[in-house]
């Protein structure tokens, strides 16, 4: 079992309209990702078109990367999270893709935004 939690340094967005890309033998509709860099590692969050099939989480520890794919509809939530939490965290395990994440770090109760 692989496991690899990590800050995210950096993020890069994009949005379109049924790009299309092949991940683990299926071709995907992708409106939108999410990719959050750390030092060595990413994890990318796609964002599916409703017709699109969606395949199974995934982390390759020898590549460094892992992903998620989600309903386009999703994509407001993370990239609120990753423009306004600090710090934010990716955590990446090849045993139970599933949980593939990004988390903030424990915060007080009633903490308002700055």
């Amino acid at each position: 079992m692989a496991t690899k939690q990590f800050t995210v340094n950096t993020y890069k967005m994009a949005l379109g309209y049924q790009s299309s890309a092949t991940w683990n033998g299926k071709k995907i509709k992708i409106q939108g990702y999410i990719t959050c860099y750390g030092k060595d590692h990413r994890f990318i969050i796609y964002f599916l078109h409703d017709s699109s099939p969606v395949p199974d989480p995934t982390y390759i520890p020898a590549n460094k990367v892992g992903a998620i794919f989600l309903p386009f509809k999703d994509m407001p939530m993370y990239v609120d999270m990753v423009r306004n939490e600090k710090p934010v965290y990716a955590y990446l395990n090849s045993t139970n893709p599933e949980w593939n994440s990004i988390k903030t770090s424990n915060e007080p109760v009633g903490e308002e935004e700055s």
